[in-house]
């Protein structure tokens, strides 16, 4: 059990762990939808689609190094809690996440970010009220979680700008996908 059980009942403990271990499933996976993406950005300019350095690109990697960013907070600043068994499934989630919509186009893919974060961002409103209404709010995880909320407020206001067009019927129905995947994956990694 987390050392920080001493100060929480057992079950405050439980669920404080098993939101840190669903958040960190997210951020593994978060940076791997954009190495997935640089894949795509990659095969693109292989085959010369792509031939000059783009908004996109500048868009991947900014921020993938601001999800890399935040998996180092769960990774060095979190109290110890046990990560989620599956973690190489949340990877390749992650990675096809990425690189099938930036290989279907630009929208494609700044929409199912806009999805993701979307998602991301409601997710980590909740996790932060249901640690507060706790006896003894662990202020230091709600702190941690506020900071990640930003920065993927900001990824999600960022993807919305950057689309060029409104998203398809199709898209639409991708990003139901996304939504209800991310739903799912979160009951998963608080389990598993």
């Amino acid at each position: 059990m987390p050392f920080y059980a001493k100060s929480l009942d057992a079950n405050y403990a439980r669920l404080v762990d098993k939101e840190l271990r669903a958040s960190h499933a997210g951020e593994t996976g978060a940076v791997w939808i954009y190495r997935g993406a640089l894949v795509a950005e990659f095969i693109w300019c292989l085959l010369h689609i792509n031939k000059t350095e783009d908004d996109t690109k500048r868009f991947i990697r900014e921020h993938l190094e601001t999800e890399r960013a935040h998996l180092a907070i769960f990774e060095s600043e979190m109290p110890l809690f046990r990560g989620s068994f599956i973690l190489p499934l949340w990877i390749a989630a992650g990675f096809i996440t990425g690189f099938l919509p930036r290989l279907l186009g630009k929208n494609w893919f700044f929409y199912t970010i806009y999805c993701v974060e979307e998602f991301v961002d409601l997710h980590y409103d909740e996790q932060c009220k249901n640690m507060s209404a706790l006896s003894i709010p662990p202020s230091n995880v709600i702190e941690r979680f506020k900071h990640c909320q930003e920065g993927e407020q900001h990824h999600r206001d960022e993807a919305l700008a950057m689309m060029t067009r409104q998203p398809s019927l199709l898209m639409r129905l991708w990003g139901r996908v996304v939504e209800k995947g991310s739903l799912f994956a979160v009951a998963i990694a608080k389990l598993i």
